[in-house]
């Protein structure tokens, strides 16, 4: 699992075994300990750490259109 702080929210990045050999990614976002937002992935990968990094990734992009919609203002995805 990965984290990351996009503006006000902390995005984690994770996968899970979606079929035998082959794994998928997921990701939720979280403000003060409060879930917002959690999505799974539609794409299966052959190896756990392409997954997870879908995931984050996938993650920190919905992180940053919800800070442009909340704020005004897109962080980055630093």
């Amino acid at each position: 699992m990965t984290h990351r702080k996009i503006g006000y929210f902390d995005v984690e990045g994770t996968c899970y075994v979606a079929k035998p050999g082959h794994w998928r990614g997921k990701y939720v976002i979280s403000e003060d300990g409060d879930e917002l937002a959690e999505k799974l992935c539609v794409t299966l990968h052959e190896n756990e750490e392409d997954a997870c990094a879908e995931g984050m990734t996938l993650g920190v992009a919905a992180a940053r259109k919800l800070m442009k919609e909340r704020e005004g203002f897109d962080p980055g995805d630093e």
